[in-house]
């Protein structure tokens, strides 16, 4: 977080607030740079993608809302890409819903469309039924070949509202009003990661009526979106972070963060005994550059080995698996430079 943010949620701290009054204004920020019609604080992302389907599912009926998660005499089903599968330890393959389970928590049946990368059109169209409450769609590694555009295009025919999952998809700062212009009934944000606000919060922006309805079942109240609480100090903290995200030279943001990522690459490119690439926009098309190392298998190291090592070190150095057994994913930029020269110095250490 930016100092500005930690004063700000200090300055917060110190005063009396009636929560549904700050979330109202703290909406009217939201709209303004979302061009949504309001928007809604919440405890995360997986938090917004909570009530927003839940707003979505019961309206603004209190009985609904206390009859969640049964979903008896309403709508119960949610269109999503096709999910992955995975195995446990007895072998048996389970679907891996990821960050959608919070999708699931209402109670709703997921109908999915495509392969996991393809959902072509026809299938997607065939999906929507009576029982056809919402869809559910993501961005970046998650967006298949459909774009928004078309899904909302298709969804509006069926009159189903769409929710899309942006949790991790900023900058660019256009991606903050970019899936509501395309006709998303609701976006989700997270309200750390490219924002830079206070981790534990989140972002609900979209069509007033549903925003009204999500706040319905939040807390102050007692609805299945009570567990999505924050305090008055993640409002304001998360709301500085989205005013200076909103204002900030996004060119000499991106440029500063290339310079980051291109000190590690430099520094380890050629010392140590592995393949290095500098990516940049990651794997996932964001812009995020991001330093990848290819561990040669003959090393007698797996990638889980270097992350072991790493974590173990002083200064303990946490880093992300790759795409394979042997890489690693590196993203220092918002490291500083001292930072940036201990991972390198730990990699020299371990990949001699």
């Amino acid at each position: 977080m930016r100092d500005e943010v930690l004063d700000a949620m200090r300055a917060a701290s110190k005063h009396h607030v009636i929560m549904p009054s700050l979330q109202k204004a703290a909406g009217d920020v939201i709209a303004k740079h979302t061009h949504a019609e309001s928007g809604l604080v919440v405890s995360g992302c997986a938090a917004a993608i909570l009530v927003g389907t839940a707003a979505i599912l019961t309206g603004k009926d209190p009985a609904k809302m206390m009859q969640l998660p049964q979903l008896d005499g309403m709508k119960n089903e949610v269109i999503a890409e096709r999910f992955p599968r995975q195995t446990n330890d007895e072998g048996m393959e389970y679907t891996h819903y990821g960050y959608a389970h919070a999708v699931k928590t209402t109670g709703i049946t997921f109908v999915e469309v495509g392969d996991g990368k393809v959902a072509a059109t026809e299938e997607f169209e065939a999906a929507f039924t009576e029982k056809t409450a919402m869809v559910y769609w993501g961005t970046g590694e998650f967006g298949g070949n459909l774009t928004v555009e078309q899904v909302v295009e298709i969804a509006d025919r069926h009159d189903v509202p769409v929710l899309v999952d942006n949790s991790n998809n900023l900058p660019p700062k256009r991606h903050l009003h970019r899936y509501i212009d395309a006709g998303a009934a609701l976006v989700t944000f997270s309200g750390g990661k490219g924002l830079r606000g206070p981790q534990g919060s989140g972002i609900l922006a979209g069509r007033a009526d549903l925003i009204e309805a999500a706040g319905m079942q939040s807390t102050p109240t007692q609805g299945i979106g009570r567990v999505t609480k924050v305090s008055k100090e993640e409002v304001i903290g998360l709301i500085t972070a989205l005013e200076m995200f909103a204002e900030e030279d996004e060119e000499a943001l991106i440029s500063d963060q290339r310079q980051h990522a291109d000190r590690l690459f430099n520094q380890i490119e050629g010392a140590v005994t592995a393949h290095v690439t500098l990516m940049d926009p990651d794997h996932a098309g964001r812009l995020y550059p991001t330093v990848l190392v290819d561990v040669p298998a003959d090393s007698g190291k797996t990638a889980e080995d270097v992350l072991d090592e790493l974590e173990a070190g002083k200064p303990s150095i946490a880093a992300m698996s790759g795409f394979d057994p042997q890489t690693i994913r590196l993203d220092v930029r918002l490291c500083e430079e001292w930072e940036i020269d201990e991972v390198s110095r730990r990699l020299k250490e371990i990949l001699r």
